[in-house]
């Protein structure tokens, strides 16, 4: 399963208007699904048909509506069924949480960047492999540094205030004595 980010209604529940017969990719139902009873929610999302007769229950995956009508589905998500079955005008539809979104979630969750892997971000790349983190110096602070004026801090061994503090009593000294 390919990891995807599906819409979900609480307590949506609607029936077909018209029949869904057998092999159909289509439907209308009486309406539409929404986030808030009045807002419609986007596809793709799960549907449930006739979910409360365990034989003719069926999941679809909606890839494709507007309002009450439903123009691309994906029928059978769970593979119950040999051939997809043919629902009657008035047949129960409700959005339900249903494996496939757990499945989807953990999809996702197995996408994430693990301790061992590379991952590139937008601006930074961590690598594991080399413990290292790669950050455009314009990225730091106020991001006034450029890379090239951060790269002048290479093989800087103390801290940087005291050794200019230290060439500057030299150079004090010199400059009096000489």
């Amino acid at each position: 399963m390919t990891a995807q980010e599906v819409n979900f209604s609480n307590f949506f529940e609607t029936t077909l208007n018209g029949i869904l017969a057998s092999g159909a990719t289509s439907m209308t139902l009486t309406a539409a699904p929404t986030s808030d009873g009045t807002s419609q929610i986007s596809a793709p999302y799960y549907l449930v048909i006739d979910p409360d007769n365990a034989s003719n229950r069926e999941v679809v995956e909606v890839t494709a509506a507007a309002g009450t009508t439903v123009s691309a589905m994906t029928r059978d998500k769970e593979g119950r069924h040999t051939t997809d079955p043919t629902h009657v005008d008035g047949t129960v539809v409700r959005m339900a949480v249903i494996k496939e979104m757990f499945e989807d979630v953990h999809d996702r969750v197995d996408a994430l960047p693990t301790a061992s892997s590379t991952t590139t971000f937008t601006n930074k790349t961590i690598s594991s492999a080399s413990n290292t983190l790669s950050i455009d110096a314009a990225d730091i602070a106020d991001g006034s540094v450029s890379d090239t004026e951060f790269q002048y801090l290479n093989g800087v061994t103390s801290d940087v205030q005291t050794q200019i503090d230290s060439k500057a009593s030299i150079g004090l000294i010199i400059a009096l004595g000489g």
